[in-house]
């Protein structure tokens, strides 16, 4: 197709042309299946099979009169590459660099895994939020541009079964998954000495079960695909760095630190990456802050809360405190 594409462009344009822009088929049809659109995004695909649609209709209206018979080759080249639309086109943006990928975010409903979703759909992305909060996910879904961007689904990560489910909403929504962040997380800040057995159990089965269930149920799109892929932590400094009063939240953030590993050596031969972020302490429009983490790590060190942030900045080299949209640009 390319280079029957090629050899059309030259006849008309000459071989010293510029290269070729969306010289890939955009309709595929399958015989007893049904017609497949494909573009750089949601809304180019379907915009390319209406076209397609249209075309057919003209035919079919022509054919019921007499015989449809095309315009000249050199007519149809003069229209697709009209003077004043290449000019147009030559000073559009470069595409985005998500553009075409479809990516899953779970926790996405808010702080750091809004920011990763509203980056990715930035960079042109499709975007599934993913959340245990169905119409907060449903509302940053619409934030992000509605059904040809984004998609909100509920999903327990807890739970294998709407895990699957999550999974595969993505990719009968968007037609496949390229992208994973494992974002999904919570806290409970105690020592020791007062840390149940509930404590321990929910923290690992948020965190370390349920990034285990979405990598794995992602992996095995990505494989059947033969396309790579991304899969990302976002785990913690936690996972590195030792404090007080933290034994469930740190443990169960070095467990998902040790996944990255295992699973990058594990899933590299099928292109697929795996990699983790480990922020220090997100205090504004963090979810788990606002749930009584911050209030209890203010105690730890002793601080005001509402200063906690400009605390845990000064721990840092550049004294800056960390925000959701810094995480979202690692």
């Amino acid at each position: 197709y390319r280079e029957d594409y090629q050899a059309y462009y030259d006849r008309h344009a000459g071989p010293d042309s510029p290269a070729l822009r969306g010289a890939d088929p955009a309709i595929v049809l399958v015989p007893g299946v049904g017609m497949f659109s494909y573009g750089k995004d949601k809304q180019t695909a379907r915009v390319a099979g209406e076209f397609y649609l249209n075309a057919i209709n003209v035919m079919r209206g022509a054919e019921a009169i007499s015989s449809y018979a095309p315009i000249e080759e050199s007519e149809k080249f003069r229209i697709e590459y009209w003077a004043l639309e290449e000019a147009k086109l030559a000073r559009m943006p470069q595409p985005k660099s998500h553009a075409t990928r479809i990516a899953l975010v779970t926790g996405a409903a808010s702080g750091i895994g809004k920011a990763i979703a509203t980056r990715l759909a930035a960079e042109g992305a499709c975007v599934v939020i993913a959340d245990l909060n169905l119409d907060n996910a449903q509302a940053v879904a619409a934030e992000l541009g509605g059904d040809d961007v984004a998609i909100g689904v509920q999903a327990d990560v807890t739970d294998e079964a709407q895990v699957q489910g999550a999974i595969d909403a993505a990719v009968l929504a968007f037609g496949g998954l390229d992208l994973v962040v494992n974002n999904a997380g919570l806290s409970i800040s105690k020592p020791l000495l007062e840390t149940t057995e509930k404590d321990w159990d929910l923290q690992h089965n948020v965190m370390a079960k349920g990034s285990f269930l979405v990598s794995k149920a992602a992996a095995k799109v990505m494989i059947d695909q033969g396309m790579g892929g991304d899969i990302v932590y976002i785990s913690s400094k936690n996972s590195v760095f030792a404090g007080p009063n933290n034994i469930a939240y740190s443990a169960t953030k070095a467990d998902q630190a040790h996944q990255v590993r295992l699973l990058a050596a594990e899933l590299g031969e099928h292109g697929i990456r795996v990699n983790g972020i480990n922020p220090d302490g997100v205090v504004r429009g963090s979810g788990i802050f606002a749930g009584g983490w911050g209030a209890k790590r203010a105690a730890v060190y002793g601080v005001d809360e509402q200063e906690l942030g400009k605390y845990y900045a000064q721990r840092t080299l550049l004294k800056r405190e960390v925000l959701p949209e810094h995480v979202a640009n690692a």
